[in-house]
């Protein structure tokens, strides 16, 4: 795991329902990969399972022994946003994003003056100054969203798990994001892999996309290997046709 996060031949099941079947895909340090796919594909199941959360789930042939790590081992390594969640304790906004500094504290527990001093530079990075003492609670469901992905640029680590960034969010606050978390996969030499339903906006940022049909092997490729008429017609069971984007020069999926 020291230069890319791998997975391979990986097959899940539900309660005895399969769920994923023989996928086998990698993110490198440095790429920004976006995992897309039709509803029910097990986009969620397949982040989760990577990071080690759902024990319950029985995987098969896993090529890292990630399971064998404690669980503040596997954050030093690994940062997992889910797709949905409910804070139980109505923390600051700040005290959320310093909870991603949990995994590099020592067997005390207390954060360092280094731990506020990334907690705060992330939160100017991610523009939530206004943010940072009110309650969770009391802010809306984009807000908690970049928040959440604050909690997860604290962490600092050389891979990161995102399900959904950008869901909740309108359309100026997607590009923000999903720009910024380019950005940092190439300043900090991280692995980034997020889930994301919009096909044309992970073209648009993608340097690699990863699609996942239906119990089926995963297909990966540059944005311009993956967006053709044939592979996303096959996927998605619709007619597509790929033309470019206008303005940014990316492929663009139209459903006919």
């Amino acid at each position: 795991m020291d230069d890319s996060l791998q997975v391979e031949h990986l097959s899940a099941s539900w309660k005895k329902t399969p769920v994923l079947r023989d996928v086998s895909l990698s993110v490198s340090k440095g790429e920004f990969v976006c995992l897309c796919g039709p509803n029910g594909s097990g986009k969620s199941t397949l982040l989760s399972v990577i990071a080690g959360i759902h024990a319950e789930i029985a995987a098969e042939k896993e090529s890292v022994p990630f399971a064998y790590l404690s669980p503040k081992e596997r954050a030093r390594i690994i940062s997992y946003m889910q797709q949905t969640e409910f804070s139980a304790w109505n923390h600051t906004v700040r005290e959320l994003v310093l909870t991603g500094r949990f995994a590099h504290t020592h067997f005390s527990g207390f954060y360092t003056k280094n731990d506020y001093m990334v907690t705060d530079e992330i939160i100017k990075r991610i523009q939530i100054e206004n943010l940072a003492e009110k309650r969770v609670h009391e802010i809306s469901g984009g807000e908690f969203q970049k928040a959440r992905i604050a909690r997860c640029l604290a962490q600092e680590t050389p891979f990161m798990l995102l399900d959904e960034p950008a869901a909740n969010l309108d359309f100026s606050c997607q590009e923000q994001i999903l720009s910024l978390l380019k950005s940092a996969a190439k300043e900090r030499n991280a692995g980034i892999l997020i889930s994301i339903h919009d096909i044309n906006t992970a073209a648009r940022f993608a340097d690699k996309i990863v699609l996942l049909p239906k119990l089926e092997p995963c297909i990966s490729g540059t944005p311009q290997e993956i967006m053709t008429d044939k592979t996303l017609s096959a996927v998605y069971k619709a007619h597509i046709q790929i033309c470019t984007h206008p303005v940014h020069g990316s492929p663009m999926a139209v459903f006919l």
